[in-house]
């Protein structure tokens, strides 16, 4: 499915209001503003939701949204959001099975190389999705000029110490009062919603019992 610019604008104009913020800790793809939602891994402890989900409520319900409407030929749990950022070679490791990833923005060049597999060579994403296992096959970014925006939905890797961590999807249950944060007052300003473990003691978490994030 070819889409169009109108089908962005509500999350292109978001970001613009208020850009991702740096993450430095993309090792292999470089640092940039990239940015995780939804699931995400998270040292010495279970997989759980991203910080993201809740300091971004407005712009996270935007990408549920979108998602909700045009990824439907894939399951997901987890949504990259990236900003000017030109990825490079890397595979998608903790990724499990087919993403989808499609670009936007007022951009020239930025196409999409696929280092192997039976989709190698380079691929124009923009407004053009394109469906693949990026967790088997190197990828990478090329040079580009304009503001380039793209979206990644896949499926992360639920496992943890030998259990799969069962965590409420606000994709499927899709009700703003518990799982997708936003309740229409968030857009204005960076903190968000409170953490919920503001003020609690941190400790593992059991990957067999879903994770209370909402307070």
């Amino acid at each position: 499915m070819t889409l169009t610019d109108s089908d962005f604008i509500a999350i292109e104009t978001e970001l613009r209001r208020q850009p991702l913020d740096i993450n430095n800790y993309r090792l292999k793809a470089g640092e940039g503003r990239t940015q995780a939602f939804g699931v995400v891994g998270r040292r010495s402890m279970a997989p759980d939701y991203s910080r993201n989900c809740w300091t971004r409520t407005y712009l996270y319900k935007l990408l549920l949204d979108f998602g909700r409407k045009y990824v439907t030929d894939i399951s997901w749990n987890a949504i990259t959001v990236n900003q000017d950022y030109q990825a490079e070679k890397h595979r998608d490791k903790h990724n499990i099975g087919n993403s989808y990833l499609v670009a936007f923005g007022n951009y020239e060049g930025g196409s999409l190389t696929i280092h192997e597999g039976d989709l190698s060579g380079e691929h124009n994403i923009r407004h053009s999705p394109i469906v693949t296992d990026f967790s088997k096959v190197y990828h990478s970014v090329n040079d580009f000029i304009g503001t380039r925006y793209s979206l990644v939905y896949y499926n992360y890797d639920l496992s943890w110490k030998g259990e799969k961590v069962v965590l409420p999807l606000p994709y499927i249950e899709y009700a703003y009062d518990r799982w997708c944060f936003y309740r229409g007052t968030e857009l204005i300003g960076k903190s968000g919603l409170p953490h919920p473990l503001r003020g609690r003691k941190k400790k593992i978490q059991d990957p067999r019992t879903p994770a209370n994030f909402v307070a």
